[in-house]
């Protein structure tokens, strides 16, 4: 008789659906895979619940745990007073990787996970390798595993045909816009 190994416990940080696809592909051989929508950057309203909606969708497809974190905007938004006008990409961004890091961090020690990591490092439009410095902090402050695309043997490029389909055949939302207002061009 053979005894099944128990997978170890990891916490998805998902800012949207269409870049948790790959990744939840890659992650779910090895990990118990949670997800935790933890997003209070995400304006206005009605885009955060095209997302939410969507990363539910791909929760039941994947039949993983989704766990949506507090939704406490006015509080994100005085944690960027002063860099509004910062561009995408810089100090306002950083800001908000590192909370929302932190969160995922606070979560995962909270449901007992050793392990966590972030859509945003799937995403081609975010600097892997600051989230990834970002996370590797958050981690060693609260004593847990941040996993970057190069432990997960993740390809970007690899992954992203079989994300497109992926979501095209779940008809995911794919939102225009890194989610806060000051990223918003209309």
């Amino acid at each position: 008789m053979e005894l099944k190994k128990e997978k170890s416990k990891l916490i998805l940080h998902t800012c949207c659906a269409i870049c948790a696809v790959g990744l939840v592909d890659a992650l779910q051989d090895s990990f118990s895979v949670t997800l935790f929508f933890y997003n209070p950057n995400i304006q206005p309203m009605a885009e955060y619940e095209k997302r939410k909606e969507a990363v539910v969708i791909l929760a039941k497809r994947y039949n993983l745990e989704l766990i949506e974190g507090d939704y406490r905007p006015k509080d994100w938004l005085k944690l960027v007073v002063g860099l509004e006008g910062e561009p995408e990409g810089g100090k306002r961004c950083l800001v908000c990787f590192r909370d929302r890091l932190l969160r995922t961090a606070e979560f995962a020690k909270d449901n007992q996970a050793d392990n966590f990591t972030t859509t945003l490092l799937a995403s081609h439009l975010k600097n892997e390798q600051v989230i990834k410095e970002i996370g590797q902090r958050v981690a060693k402050e609260n004593v847990l595993n941040f996993l970057n695309l190069l432990d997960l043997d993740y390809q970007k490029s690899f992954n992203r045909l079989k994300t497109k389909q992926t979501a095209q055949e779940l008809g995911l939302y794919k939102q225009k816009y890194c989610g806060c207002l000051f990223s918003f061009r209309g």
